[in-house]
C-alpha cells in the first residue's frame, strides 16, 4: 500500500517546480532592480526578501516532503497574497497622491499576480478560498478603480493591458472556485475508492484481519531498526470441528477465534490469518519480558470461555525468539517449530522457541 494517495503525490513535485520558477522569478527581478536601479525602496529589498523566503520553503519541503507539503503550500500562498497586495497599494496610493503617474511606475508584474494567484486557488485547501479572492480584490480594485477614474492613464497601452489583466482576471478567478471544488471532490472520491479497494485487498474476507498480502504491507513500514518477535497460534484439532459440525460453524468458529486475538495485544503489531486455521502475530520491538508473559495471556483469553455452536476450543500457540526484522521468515520458521512441537506433545500450550526444541515431524 503507498504512503502517500494521489493527490499528494501530484502536489509534492508540483509544489517543488513550483518554488524553483517562484525563486528564479524573484531572483531576475533583484538582479535587474539592482542593475537598473529605481528611486523605490520596496524594489531595493522586496525581490532579494522573496527569493529568501522561497529558498527557505525549499529547503523545508526538501527535507520531509510527506510530512510538510501541506505546510509549505499554505505558507506559499500567505507569502504570495501578504507580499503581493502591499506591492499594488504602494503604487496605487502614490498614484493618488499625484508621487508618479500609475502607468508607467507600476512594475510590470500583474501577470505573475494573476498566475500564482490561480495556481494558489487549485493548490490551497477549498476553505482558504475566501482568504485568496479577498487578497486578489485588494490587488485588481484599487488598480481598476484607479483607471476608471483617471482617462488620462487609462488610455494608454500600458492602461488598457493592465485593465485587461485585472478586469477578466477576475472572472477567472471566480471560475477557478467551483472548478477546483470538483477537483478535490473527485481526488477525494478517488481516494476513498483506492483505499477501500486496497483495504479489501490487505485483509481476509472471512475474518476481518490482514491476509499475507495486507500483512507484507504492514511489515514493509516497519523500520528498518525495529525488532520484532512471531507468534503462531494455531487451533487445535479444526479438522475434526469441521468434520463434526459442518464448514459454516467451521467459519464461524474462525471469526469468533480471531475476534478474541484482536483483544489480547493493544501495542503496535500485524496480525494476519496465516492459513487455514493458523493465525500470525508480529509483534513490533518487544521486551524479553513480555514474550515471556503473553503466551499464559493468549492461552487463556482464546480457552477460557466456551465457543458458541462448538464448546470448547484450544490452540497450539508457538513464539519465535527476538531480532531485527530483516530476519522474518527466521522467526517465522522458528515458531513454526515450536507450533509443531506444541501439537506433537499435547496441542493446548506454548512453546517459546530455543535451540534445544526436539525436531519433530507435522502431526497428522
Amino acid at each position: 500500500m503507498p504512503n502517500l494517495n494521489d493527490h499528494t503525490n501530484i502536489l509534492i513535485p508540483a509544489t517543488f517546480r513550483l518554488l524553483i520558477v517562484t525563486m528564479l522569478s524573484s531572483a531576475i527581478y533583484a538582479i535587474l532592480f539592482n542593475v537598473y536601479s529605481t528611486p523605490f525602496i520596496i524594489h531595493a529589498f522586496q525581490p532579494a526578501f522573496f527569493t529568501l523566503l522561497h529558498l527557505i520553503l525549499f529547503i523545508y519541503l526538501y527535507r520531509n516532503p510527506e510530512k510538510r507539503i501541506h505546510r509549505v503550500i499554505n505558507a506559499y500562498g500567505a507569502i504570495i497574497l501578504l507580499t503581493s497586495v502591499p506591492n499594488t497599494l504602494y503604487f496605487t496610493i502614490g498614484a493618488w497622491q499625484n508621487k508618479w503617474q500609475f502607468v508607467e511606475i507600476f512594475p510590470p508584474i500583474s501577470g505573475m499576480i494573476i498566475l500564482s494567484t490561480s495556481l494558489i486557488m487549485l493548490m490551497l485547501p477549498e476553505k482558504l478560498n475566501r482568504l485568496v479572492v479577498v487578497s486578489w480584490s485588494l490587488n485588481s480594485i484599487p488598480v481598476l478603480l484607479f483607471l476608471f477614474t483617471h482617462p488620462n492613464e487609462l488610455q494608454t497601452p500600458r492602461g488598457y493591458d493592465l485593465l485587461f489583466l485585472f478586469g477578466p482576471a477576475s472572472l477567472l478567478i471566480l471560475l477557478i472556485i467551483p472548478y477546483q471544488r470538483s477537483i478535490n471532490h473527485h481526488m477525494n472520491s478517488i481516494n476513498f475508492d483506492l483505499q477501500h479497494s486496497q483495504q479489501l485487498a490487505d485483509r481476509d474476507f472471512l475474518t476481518d484481519v490482514l491476509n499475507r498480502r495486507g500483512l507484507e504491507n504492514w511489515f514493509n513500514k516497519l523500520g528498518s531498526n525495529d525488532t520484532i518477535c512471531v507468534l503462531l497460534i494455531d487451533i487445535d484439532h479444526f479438522k475434526k470441528i469441521n468434520d463434526t459440525f459442518g464448514h459454516i460453524i467451521g467459519d464461524h468458529v474462525l471469526v469468533e477465534f480471531a475476534s478474541r486475538l484482536r483483544t489480547i495485544y493493544f501495542n503496535d503489531h500485524g496480525l494476519a490469518r496465516w492459513g487455514g486455521e493458523e493465525f500470525i502475530m508480529v509483534i513490533v520491538n518487544p521486551s524479553e519480558d513480555l514474550v515471556s508473559t503473553l503466551g499464559p495471556i493468549f492461552k487463556h483469553t482464546l480457552n477460557q470461555l466456551p465457543y458458541r455452536q462448538v464448546g470448547k476450543v484450544t490452540a497450539s500457540i508457538g513464539i519465535s525468539s527476538i531480532q531485527p526484522k530483516a530476519h522474518f521468515l527466521d522467526l517465522v520458521e522458528e515458531a513454526d517449530k515450536a507450533v509443531y512441537y506444541a501439537k506433537n506433545n499435547g496441542r493446548n500450550q506454548v512453546i517459546i522457541y530455543s535451540s534445544a526444541l526436539i525436531e519433530t515431524k507435522t502431526p497428522d
